[in-house]
């Protein structure tokens, strides 16, 4: 008996630990002429589960308990013209996925799985994993020790509980079209030729030259041809990929790096032929900038390839 109860107690303990990953931080600015602005950030610092039981935060919100007497009588008309609310981190990846192909269940094929029931949106805010919301309250430094704000939600027990099996003798058919496409895709050389513009760019101040805009223009023609070569690559590949992660790494990740690229080319030309020496500076810094940054599209790939059990 004493065993299984402290079975329990450890279970208890374990469920009880999932608050913990409803995390909060606030921070005040300095007031001015007696009025202050609190900025409080609520997210879901849980991590994503590839196979369904995602730690989803429901009716998560703002309990304000003022301790003077005069706040005890403040309504919440009075607090919503106060405080604004943003959404800036919302995981539209995770939530696609509950939506993803055709649902097969009740008898008439209908009633699946909703990302978020008008019931669950109406207790508060929903906030998958990595998702955030940020309240900022209109507030006054003589108002502030007698605060009491606090952060509540609830775990999702729909989601918390929720399963998704993927059937495994479907990858003899299909991991050979996987390894296939990542393949394709490796052969295409995205990045290479890009960087090697980047390490190319000069310093731009006084001492530029005309040969070295010359120079840097030329570089740049050369960059617009790789991009229209890659992306006729890319497209030959693009319609046989077997999975809508595949398609989404090469359109979202890939797609969006090529896209930036080419934006950071025109923008660079366009003051190349400005003449006005800052608007170059700022236009080659930002340009070597974008061409630089494929850390998140090679993260991007190295989750894919550990998802479908690549390790070439």
């Amino acid at each position: 008996m004493i065993e299984q109860n402290e079975s329990i107690l450890k279970n208890l303990k374990d469920i009880q630990s999932l608050r913990g990953l409803l995390k909060s931080e606030m921070s005040i600015s300095d007031p001015q002429e007696g009025k202050a602005i609190a900025t409080i950030k609520v997210y879901n610092d849980a991590p994503v589960s590839p196979d369904g039981g995602d730690i989803v935060f429901l009716g998560v919100g703002l309990r304000i308990i003022i301790g003077s007497e005069k706040g005890m009588q403040e309504g919440s008309a009075y607090w919503l013209s106060r405080i604004s609310k943003s959404r800036p981190s919302d995981n539209t990846e995770l939530r696609r996925k509950y939506d993803e192909g055709t649902w097969f269940g009740s008898r008439e094929g209908v009633g699946s799985f909703p990302v978020v029931t008008s019931d669950e949106e109406s207790h508060g805010e929903v906030l998958f994993p990595g998702e955030s919301v940020i309240y900022e309250i209109k507030t006054s430094e003589a108002e502030l020790p007698y605060l009491d704000i606090r952060v509540e939600g609830s775990v999702s027990r729909r989601h918390l509980f929720h399963i998704s099996q993927m059937m495994e003798a479907l990858k003899h058919w299909s991991q050979p079209l996987v390894n296939e496409t990542f393949h394709a895709v490796d052969k295409i050389d995205f990045f290479s030729p890009l960087i090697a513009i980047a390490n190319e760019v000069p310093v731009f101040g006084s001492q530029t030259t005309f040969a070295d805009i010359d120079k840097l223009k030329t570089e740049i023609e050369k960059g617009r041809a790789h991009l229209e070569a890659v992306i006729a690559e890319m497209n030959k590949v693009y319609p046989s990929a077997p999975n809508q992660k595949l398609r989404d790494y090469m359109k979202e990740g890939i797609g969006l790096y090529l896209k930036s690229a080419g934006m950071a080319f025109d923008a660079t030309q366009k003051a190349l032929s400005s003449g006005d020496m800052e608007k170059m500076k700022q236009a080659v810094e930002e340009m070597k900038g974008k061409l630089l940054k494929t850390d998140q599209v090679k993260l991007q790939r190295a989750k894919l390839m550990s998802q479908f059990g690549i390790d070439y």
